[in-house]
């Protein structure tokens, strides 16, 4: 059965806006010091951050020829 009868609230379900909300700062802070930062974790073990990371270069000249570089080694 559909929540709400719809006018205003239509399609706004408050369950579902507690489900996709993002815990407060202070609940997830020490995250950041479990997660591995280094170049070798992000470039060569994730996927999305290597992408990511080929993408940035490719917006500066520079960067682009080390990419060149780093792909032929």
């Amino acid at each position: 059965a559909r929540e709400g009868g719809g006018g205003k609230r239509k399609g706004k379900s408050k369950k579902w806006k507690q489900i996709l909300s993002f815990p407060h700062i202070s609940q997830c802070a020490d995250v950041k010091n479990k997660i591995n930062q280094d170049f070798n974790y992000i470039f060569d073990q994730q996927p999305l951050g290597r992408r990511l990371f080929i993408e940035f270069c490719n917006t500066v000249e520079l960067y682009r020829r080390s990419i060149g570089f780093l792909n032929t080694v």
